[in-house]
C-alpha cells in the first residue's frame, strides 16, 4: 500500500519547540560591548534565523510517498529503493522508519542511512493504522 506523506502540524511544531530551544542559546552570551564581538553575535543570529526561516518554508512545501513490501523492503518515490536496516519505532503520536538506499554521487554508488520520522496526523487515521500494523510485523523479522 502506498503512503503519501505531507507535512503535518505535530511536524511543524517539533520544529518550533527545536528553533525555541536553539534561539535560547543566544540569550547566554555574555554582554560584550566590544565592536567585534557584536557583530560576530549579530551575524551568528542572523544567520541562524535565517536558516530556521527557510527550513519552515522547506517544510511547508514537504511532501513523499513510500510504498513497503515484504521483508523490510520498499519503494521511496518510485525511485529509490531501500531496506530497513533497524527494526522501526512505533508509537501511538509518530513511528520511525529507519532506511537504507543507494544514491549515485559523482557516478559511484553510494549507501545512505536516513531516519524517517512519520507523525500521525500526516497520514489519515486509517493509513496510519494500516503502517503501524505493517511496521508491528516488521518489528518481529527484523
Amino acid at each position: 500500500m502506498p503512503f503519501t506523506l505531507t507535512s503535518s502540524f505535530s511536524q511543524v511544531l517539533s520544529h518550533l519547540v527545536l528553533i525555541a530551544i536553539c534561539l535560547t542559546s543566544f540569550i547566554l552570551w555574555p554582554d560584550i560591548h566590544h565592536w567585534a564581538y557584536q557583530l560576530v553575535f549579530a551575524v551568528t543570529l542572523t544567520i541562524a534565523l535565517i536558516f530556521f526561516i527557510q527550513h519552515l518554508f522547506t517544510l511547508r512545501q514537504f511532501h513523499t510517498q513510500f510504498v513497503l513490501l515484504e521483508q523490510g523492503v520498499g519503494k521511496l518515490n518510485h525511485q529509490y529503493e531501500f531496506i530497513q536496516w533497524r527494526a522501526p519505532i512505533v508509537t501511538v503520536f509518530a513511528s520511525v522508519i529507519f532506511i537504507e538506499f543507494e544514491i549515485t554521487a559523482a557516478k559511484k554508488l553510494k549507501m545512505t542511512r536516513q531516519m524517517v520520522i512519520v507523525w500521525s496526523d500526516m497520514l489519515s487515521d486509517k493509513e496510519y493504522r494500516s503502517l503501524c500494523r505493517e511496521l508491528v510485523k516488521l518489528q518481529s523479522t527484523l
